[in-house]
């Protein structure tokens, strides 16, 4: 098949926060050298928009920001919904909320509240302020190699049908070669998943993580003032189960507000969205909430495992940075930050290799040399065993106890170790009991497929599922014996339903790959690991910005 050839210097995955700061400090340094024209710089991005696959719950440590931008990164027009001022935390108990001291790793007085969604964007005109290129609805789809090294990135193949053959408006995928390929996809990203599988790069400890789910509110005017910060603890989990929430006070009587569930609890029926909606019903949550209306929402998976947990994240030709690279503090509930911090070091390293014309793995070495020299490195170390803690200890207040003493003192062990969300998963008869189901009103709880519509998230429906279960014929029968089919509680879209099928006259499993809003956690939390979140051929999916 004849493909385009695109060929540059450097190639960025992924047009989020790490790498479009990598790839505007890459051209500023360039151009101090008087090289710019020498190096040609790309960017490529999945979704059909920059921004439109980014959603946080975001306030943002400026220290990177500080360092991209040395004459002020307010000043250049980074867009900031408002600056923190009160702050409030409670543990929640069914039907009642105990307010508590807000512990130091969330004290965020003076940070500014985002839209991760419009930061990524405001980055994205600056880069092209300065010409450099980003294809949107690019999808990278797997590696190029050259004797046994990344030698660029073949994207996805567009038109295809649902048996995967090429339909009438089909377009084959490009291969970009690149000299450096730097990779900033997020969390769980589909080529870095490729990569550390293939190279053997995990780290000592298997990357865990949480799903978060998110709306945006119109309140009524007054009831939440902006900048106020407001985080939960407790219920509706149960007291050894690890999780949050937040509200945000937003511009113009606006609200973020969200849940993350962390997806070691092991319980097969545990259901990220119906906590978010759960928590909801709380009465400290309806006093903010009531009498709104829900403007967006959509859900994400963020990487929680830090120190430990991070990949090998250099070689021959390549990094990875950003959430991809394990960089997210789980203890401070912020990434962005460290994000940024992590594409200005990839920039530096890739200066280096562009003088010395090497781009091999001695090289791009310097990027973990940047990194333990670095602010980060100490800030990360330090709560290096924070999600280890919880995990390990009896119940959340032992967590938090032991978390909280480490966090004050700096004393902890050297290395803990923590295993994979989908190995934690409980059998039937070792599972507490299910919850009851809640019941939707479609206003102020809404469900699943209401939550897909107020993403955006659109896929093609005549294309191959980019969701792949490799087996499916354990769905019906080993799955649903030992753990009920999970796929039909973890996934936050509606994705999985086992239905009924006339020729067996049992249940099969139905895939709705177009309701899909890419969180990943069924790539994550399957009990065999067997399902492959792979991107779309038409670059759909949510669409996220404001969000």
């Amino acid at each position: 098949m004849e493909r385009e050839q695109l060929p540059v210097d450097v190639l960025f995955v992924g047009a989020g926060p790490a790498n479009l700061a990598a790839a505007y400090s890459l051209d500023r340094q360039l151009r101090a050298l008087g090289k710019r024209d020498e190096i040609e710089i790309a960017v490529i991005e999945k979704a059909q928009a920059v921004g439109s696959h980014i959603l946080s719950g975001a306030i943002m440590d400026p220290r990177s920001m500080s360092e991209l931008f040395p004459d002020g990164w307010l000043e250049a027009g980074c867009p900031v919904e408002a600056k923190v001022g009160a702050e409030e935390v409670y543990h929640l108990s069914q039907g009642k909320g105990q307010r508590i001291p807000v512990p130091p790793m969330l004290k965020n007085h003076g940070f500014h509240i985002v839209t991760l969604s419009d930061v990524v964007v405001w980055l994205k005109e600056k880069c092209e302020e300065q010409e450099i290129m980003i294809f949107e609805g690019f999808p990278g789809h797997e590696f190029l190699w050259e004797d046994g090294k990344v030698a660029g990135v073949r994207t996805m193949d567009k038109g295809l049908n649902q048996a995967g053959e090429p339909g009438p408006a089909f377009e084959p995928g490009a291969d970009i070669t690149a000299r450096c390929v730097v990779l900033g996809e997020g969390t769980r990203g589909s080529l870095t998943k490729q990569l550390i599988d293939k190279l053997g790069l995990q780290g000592r400890n298997p990357q865990i993580y949480g799903t978060g789910c998110k709306e945006v509110w119109q309140l009524p005017a007054g009831r939440l003032p902006a900048g106020k910060v407001i985080h939960t603890s407790g219920w509706p989990l149960d007291g050894d189960m690890y999780g949050g929430s937040w509200i945000y006070g937003l511009g113009n009587d606006r609200a973020s507000v969200g849940f993350v569930t962390a997806l070691d609890s092991g319980e097969p029926w545990q259901d990220p969205w119906e906590n978010f909606q759960r928590w909801k019903t709380h009465p400290k949550i309806r006093e903010v909430l009531e009498g709104g209306e829900i403007l967006k929402a959509g859900a994400k998976t963020v990487p929680e495992g830090g120190y430990w947990s991070r990949p090998k994240s250099y070689g021959d030709n390549f990094m990875i940075v950003g959430d991809s690279a394990s960089l997210l503090n789980i203890s401070r509930l912020k990434g962005i930050h460290s994000a940024i911090k992590s594409g200005l070091m990839a920039a530096d390293t890739i200066i280096e290799a562009i003088e010395k014309d090497d781009f091999s793995e001695a090289t791009l070495a310097g990027f973990e040399t940047r990194f333990q020299e670095s602010w980060l490195r100490k800030e990360l170390y330090h709560v290096r065993n924070y999600r280890a803690d919880f995990k390990n200890a009896k119940g959340f207040w032992g967590g938090a106890l032991k978390a909280g003493f480490k966090y004050m003192t700096g004393f902890g062990a050297e290395f803990k170790e923590l295993t994979s969300d989908y190995e934690d998963m409980k059998k039937l008869p070792d599972a507490k009991p299910a919850l009851e189901p809640l019941e939707y009103d479609g206003k102020y709880l809404i469900d699943k497929v209401t939550q897909v519509f107020h993403a955006g998230s659109i896929h093609e429906e005549h294309q191959p599922s980019h969701l792949v279960v490799h087996d499916p014929s354990i769905c019906a029968t080993t799955c649903a014996e030992e753990y009920g089919n999970p796929c039909q509680y973890f996934c936050p879209a509606n994705v999985y339903e086992m239905v009924d099928d006339s020729t067996s006259g049992g249940k099969r499993l139905q895939i709705n790959h177009s309701n899909c809003v890419h969180c990943k956690t069924c790539d994550i939390l399957d009990p065999y690991a067997i399902i492959t979140w792979e991107v779309p051929s038409d670059a759909g999916g949510p669409k996220y910005q404001g969000l």
